[in-house]
């Protein structure tokens, strides 16, 4: 209950081209390591602006089926390719992007520092701008909230890619478990393939709870993720209510929906002939606590009021 209101040129990578029904007008790319549901909110966001994809509007997928190595290969193919212009989400792609397309504008969506403004969000480097993503501060949030469920002075297993922004998104997870008298225990991971390992390593070290960080690997599993999480049995914090709907416990983060909305209003006043220089980096304005009870209940959970209370959505 709702509370409070390319492409062929590179044939051996994971990569899918939109075919137009007709002669599109406008192309964009579409660059991450792998596919996740905000591309539903850019989509509808371009709908909305009147773009119709498969007529006025291509879009060239360009996926690196959860490899971070294959993204420069991709980048420099959407470089070399017809899109005017290019959407990087996930600080790898967004890297990656950076480091090899020159030419057209690249949108960004990842932290203030992926993208390359540190905390200048008012000038845009180059050929890109975006939506700067808060993750880096609000870990403190998932430590906070997750600790409202577990016993004092426990052990919090964080599962985490080998990004940078993961990294930066682990070392606040784990000083704010250091205030709050609680170890912070790292598992990464180089794919996904490794999360059922590192779930099973968490429970091996004995961690109280689980931390699942932000990355648009583990989005694009959802519902994986929120299965092996579940089935360990222990209380979990995500990133994107994605997850939380296939099944995960809790998760605190922007608006997905909204951020890749915004994504798309950038990427229409671009195609009408704006260069990202004119408009600042935007963040997100709304953040979402997201708890699925069905979830607690299956784990035997008791979810105290003041949590509940401070929810903005509670799946039941």
């Amino acid at each position: 209950m709702r509370r409070r209101a390319v492409l062929g040129l590179v044939p051996a990578l994971v990569l899918e081209a939109t075919r137009a029904f007709g002669q599109g007008q406008a192309r964009v790319g579409w660059l991450t390591i792998a596919p996740h549901p905000g591309i539903e909110g850019f989509r509808k966001g371009m709908s909305d602006l009147g773009w119709i994809e498969g007529g006025t509007l291509t879009i060239d997928y360009a996926y690196a089926d959860g490899r971070p190595e294959r993204l420069p290969d991709l980048a420099r193919a959407l470089a070399n390719g017809p899109a005017q212009v290019i959407v990087a989400s996930g600080s790898d792609a967004v890297a990656a992007a950076r480091a090899v397309i020159t030419a057209q504008p690249i949108i960004a969506v990842s932290t203030a520092n992926a993208i390359g403004v540190g905390e200048n969000l008012a000038r845009p480097p180059g050929n890109v701008t975006g939506v700067a993503l808060l993750f880096d501060e609000i870990a403190a949030k998932w430590v906070e909230a997750l600790s409202e469920l577990l016993p004092p002075s426990s052990r919090l297993g964080v599962i985490h890619d080998f990004s940078l922004t993961n990294r930066a998104q682990y070392e606040m997870v784990r000083r704010t478990a250091n205030a709050l008298r609680h170890e912070a225990v790292s598992f990464p991971i180089e794919t996904i393939d490794n999360l059922a390992q590192a779930v099973a390593s968490a429970r091996r070290e004995s961690v109280a709870g689980l931390i699942v960080v932000s990355s648009p690997i583990f989005t694009a599993s959802a519902t994986s993720v929120a299965e092996l999480a579940q089935a360990s049995g222990l209380p979990a914090m995500f990133e994107s209510r994605w997850i939380v709907q296939k099944g995960g416990l809790m998760s605190y983060g922007p608006d997905f929906d909204a951020v890749f909305r915004r994504a798309a209003h950038m990427a229409d006043r671009i195609l009408k002939g704006a260069r990202p220089a004119d408009f600042p980096i935007e963040q997100p304005t709304k953040f979402e606590l997201v708890i699925n009870m069905k979830t607690a209940r299956a784990l035997g959970l008791t979810v105290p009021l003041g949590l509940l209370v401070r929810a903005d959505e509670v799946i039941e």
